[in-house]
């Protein structure tokens, strides 16, 4: 069902938000521990859930053939599958390695998958969803780039590629990304942060109670007004964070996996 970004959707319960697994990288073996920690996540706190956010970038690179579809990840599909049979709801917001989602989720597991930002009344509040990539600042060069790739057309000739070669295109570019990051200290530029720069404007016009983005990697919260604040949920890539908004708590909480883990 298409939704309007301004048309907010009102649900109620418990839900936790997730981001930023980047499966697949850096390497088979890495990549299947992160998986079989998500799903040990997911299989440990799904009884609580009402509502599951994949706020993006889930896959380093994702991309859906007529007849073909990435290998592997069989474990998070079930698993996916199990808890929307149990009556989860799914939210998947792509990001900018896994926008290319089509079919597959919506119509096997049962998401709602988004492409952009999106307007919830979670528990009574206010917020303002999204992956959170080329928001707010000049990023004019950013956002370019990502229209040709989001161009249908541009897709279809992407289409017309030997899968092999396709996913091998595909994992060297983000794999030179990530070379040409990897000696960035994170940090979180506080007013300077283009998503910050964006809730800014968003209050300008409208009132929201939380931003809950993604995609710095960055586990974060930042107070905005005395009645709104942003949430940045991290990664699974590193700091195995995800961020509750439980239905008896008055906002959303950030979590550690790790220290669950060594709590246990």
């Amino acid at each position: 069902m298409k939704r309007s970004p301004d048309q907010p959707i009102t649900i109620q319960g418990n839900a936790c938000f997730v981001s930023d697994m980047h499966f697949h990288v850096p390497a088979d073996d890495e990549s299947r521990f992160r998986e079989e920690l998500l799903v040990q996540f997911l299989h440990q706190i799904g009884h609580q859930l009402h509502h599951l956010f994949l706020l993006g970038d889930i896959f380093d690179f994702w991309f859906e053939y007529q007849d073909v579809m990435p290998k592997g990840y069989f474990k998070l599909f079930n698993t996916l599958y199990d808890l929307r049979c149990k009556g989860v709801q799914i939210y998947y917001f792509t990001g900018n390695h896994d926008m290319w989602l089509q079919d597959f989720f919506p119509e096997q597991i049962g998401c709602e998958v988004f492409h952009e930002t999106q307007l919830f009344v979670i528990n009574g509040k206010k917020c303002l969803v999204g992956h959170g990539d080329g928001l707010g600042g000049k990023q004019y060069g950013y956002r370019f780039i990502k229209s040709i790739f989001a161009f249908k057309p541009n897709q279809f000739v992407y289409s017309m590629l030997h899968p092999r070669i396709a996913f091998s295109i595909a994992r060297f570019f983000s794999w030179k990304s990530r070379k040409s990051h990897e000696n960035q200290e994170l940090c979180f530029r506080n007013e300077e942060e283009p998503q910050i720069r964006f809730a800014r404007q968003v209050l300008q016009s409208e009132p929201v109670d939380y931003f809950i983005f993604a995609h710095l990697h960055l586990p974060y919260h930042y107070p905005l007004t005395e009645q709104s604040s942003y949430f940045n949920c991290g990664d699974w890539l590193t700091h195995k964070s995800y961020l509750l908004f439980m239905s008896n708590e008055q906002g959303p909480t950030l979590c550690d996996f790790n220290e669950d883990i060594n709590n246990e």
